[in-house]
């Protein structure tokens, strides 16, 4: 602002600067207890340990559907030396 309006209206531009702090100041904790919530919220969740089983489970399938591939060729091998 400039400063022929704030040696008219000292007073309106010290409550608007503590006015916008404290509109900041509660927007801040506001959002830090939003995130604070949201993390308790993902600690809580079962997520992590689902998708830790099911990458075991893809892990054991994938090997499961490698292993018949790997032994193919030895015995396509075998068929072809005999």
């Amino acid at each position: 602002m400039s400063k022929s309006y704030t040696s008219k209206h000292p007073g309106r531009v010290v409550s608007d600067a503590e006015e916008l702090k404290v509109f900041w100041e509660k927007k801040i904790q506001h959002h830090a207890r939003q995130l604070q919530r949201e993390g308790e919220r993902i600690r809580r969740s079962a997520l992590d340990r689902l998708r830790g089983e099911w990458a075991q489970k893809l892990e054991l399938r994938h090997r499961a559907l490698q292993a018949p591939l790997e032994a193919a060729p030895r015995a396509s091998g075998d068929k072809t030396a005999a």
